[in-house]
């Protein structure tokens, strides 16, 4: 289908402390990619420059957590700055797609404000050297999402993204599965989501979904439940998005490392809960595949 968005591709959170959040992300068993800087354009037609700000990651083979931070902490980037002084943590759900020029189409025909299809680049330490990634994107509704930067991407280099000695990680987690979105207006969002992502969404413990064919979903939860399902958890103003689930293929895996070091989380309902204060702005529900 034009326009059809497959999956979550990454979901992007910014952070004061890059070395400080990777030691965390580590220290709970993911094996984290090196420091990339990310050029870009923020209009069609602009040229591709600096952004002053990039990322590491924690890779799956289809999907990602992406850490952002200011190249220079002392010279902050305005993205970033601006991202932080909501708060710390998530403030980026990127869809996949292979057709960004139809989910533009399909957007604006809808009457829901689009940027274009706009580059994207990064350079990515390969084993044959460095390497220029390549991506194009459209962002959502920038004036109806205060919850974040919503947008559709397609990836044009995914070899340099998914490398495969960056995706197996001591923790055995194997894919992010779930966003959560918390909202005191559920409807409102569910109505807003249905139109970014052409699907309707599925009823859940708690919360309505957006499943997708490829991997993931994107739930949104009713701000009176969020305590239920991400139990110690403090919350970003609201609308946000909240937490994240990872998939492991070994529950255990996930509570030894913990427990080892020391990080505080929560056992509710079969899955493990890191509370987003443990984890620099973002609970993490670590959940077993096939459970």
């Amino acid at each position: 289908m034009a326009g059809e968005i497959h999956s979550v591709n990454h979901v992007g959170m910014a952070v004061r402390d890059m070395a400080k959040t990777a030691a965390r992300y580590e220290a709970m068993g993911f094996l984290l990619t090196p420091f990339s800087l990310h050029a870009g354009a923020w209009k069609p037609g602009d040229a591709v420059a600096k952004l002053a700000y990039g990322n590491r990651c924690v890779m799956f083979d289809r999907n990602y957590l992406e850490i952002l931070a200011s190249e220079r902490p002392e010279m902050p980037s305005p993205r970033i700055a601006g991202f932080l002084a909501r708060h710390q943590g998530a403030h980026i759900i990127c869809f996949g797609t292979e057709d960004p020029e139809g989910v533009h189409a399909r957007l604006e025909s809808d009457g829901v404000n689009s940027s274009g299809v706009l580059p994207l680049q990064r350079e990515i330490e390969t084993p044959e050297g460095m390497r220029t990634a390549r991506f194009v994107r459209v962002q959502l509704g920038a004036d109806t999402s205060p919850e974040g930067f919503i947008q559709a991407a397609r990836h044009l280099t995914p070899q340099y993204i998914h490398q495969p000695r960056f995706i197996a990680h001591p923790n055995r987690c194997v894919a992010l599965s779930e966003v959560f979105l918390v909202t005191d207006d559920p409807r409102g969002f569910e109505a807003k989501y249905a139109r970014y992502c052409a699907r309707m969404a599925e009823p859940g413990f708690l919360r309505r979904s957006f499943s997708f064919p490829l991997v993931s979903k994107v739930s949104i939860v009713a701000a009176q439940d969020a305590s239920r399902l991400l139990p110690g958890s403090l919350l970003a103003p609201l609308p946000c998005i909240a937490g994240i689930a990872m998939q492991t293929l070994e529950l255990d895996a996930v509570r030894r490392r913990l427990r080892d070091a020391a990080i505080a989380f929560q056992e509710h309902k079969g899955v493990i809960i890191v509370p987003a204060e443990e984890a620099m702005g973002v609970a993490i529900i670590f959940e077993e595949r096939g459970s």
